[in-house]
């Protein structure tokens, strides 16, 4: 049995561009298991410049119930509930999402002593952003190179973070690792390549360094580059005054544009990716994914 839910809204305006997303994850297990709750991050988190036109979400077997929750941060995320005994789990999404063009950097930092380096968060702001902070001293190779970005940047905010976003693009190799979870910043950073997991990461604590509050990005981009075959993609988040979230993205050394499309965001990379429960039994598991991203 499937259980599928089907949204579907406006038709797309003339001449935006309309992104194509389909994600499977199948779950595979050497014997039947009991599942537990899934908590699935595959609902968008659009901007004002896009516009979501359907969105489908097929699960196999079918839950027993399926339920909605805007997380503590903001995240449409879902939850699943399952009866019964199942040798996989097959979790399908099809959506489809118009992209305006803008300009990321359109924003004013304020107040305007923000715009310089280094200020602080103040007030409730300060509170609220403290998990998004370091909460443990940057490792120092990390840290030295934070300063050094800054001085270049003559301590200019956003000067700052575009010149770390393209430095992570022009100075790291780029490679492909589907599993596990991300690197360590210092090992990234010493060995100067990492995925886009791992190059996040990094930018997340050389943020941290320098005072910055910063998260964890979960979702899918397209380029002109795309190849064949896509994945999920990861970037970064840095939060400025008066202008709030604002993305990079150090894979691509860019800031972001329409063509990302945001699943989640947190503090906590492992509460982005798209699929994550538990389950009952000894068996081992194996999990295939499947990405295909195009631009209309």
């Amino acid at each position: 049995m499937e259980k599928s839910l089907t949204n579907k809204t406006k038709p797309p305006a003339e001449g935006w561009p309309v992104l194509h997303i389909y994600h499977k994850l199948l779950y595979r297990y050497d014997e039947p298991v009991l599942l537990g709750p899934q908590r699935l991050n595959l609902w968008p988190r659009l901007g004002e410049h896009q516009r979501l036109l359907s969105h489908r979400l097929s699960i196999t077997p079918s839950p027993s119930g399926l339920y909605s929750e805007l997380d503590v941060e903001g995240n449409n995320s879902q939850w699943a509930y399952f009866n019964g005994p199942t040798r996989q789990l097959e979790v399908v999404m099809e959506m489809k999402a118009e992209c305006h063009p803008f300009n990321p950097l359109h924003f004013v930092v304020y107040p305007f002593d923000a715009a310089t380096m280094p200020f602080e968060y103040s007030g409730p702001l300060a509170r609220l952003l403290e998990r998004y902070k370091a909460a443990a001293p940057p490792d120092k190779p990390v840290a030295q190179w934070a300063a050094s970005l800054l001085e270049e940047a003559s301590h200019q905010t956003v000067a700052f973070l575009e010149l770390l976003c393209r430095r992570l693009h022009d100075e790291f190799t780029y490679t492909l690792r589907k599993d596990g979870p991300p690197h360590n910043p210092a090992d990234t950073f010493l060995h100067r390549r990492g995925s886009c997991r791992d190059l996040s990461m990094l930018m997340i604590a050389v943020c941290h360094s320098v005072g910055l509050a910063a998260r964890f990005v979960s979702g899918y981009a397209w380029t002109e580059r795309e190849l064949e075959k896509n994945e999920l993609h990861a970037w970064v988040e840095v939060y400025l005054p008066g202008a709030g979230w604002r993305a990079f993205d150090p894979t691509q050394g860019t800031p972001v544009t329409a063509r990302h499309i945001t699943m989640a965001a947190s503090a906590f990379q492992d509460r982005t990716v798209p699929v994550y429960g538990t389950y009952g039994g000894p068996a081992p598991s194996r999990l295939d994914t499947e990405v295909r991203l195009k631009m209309a």
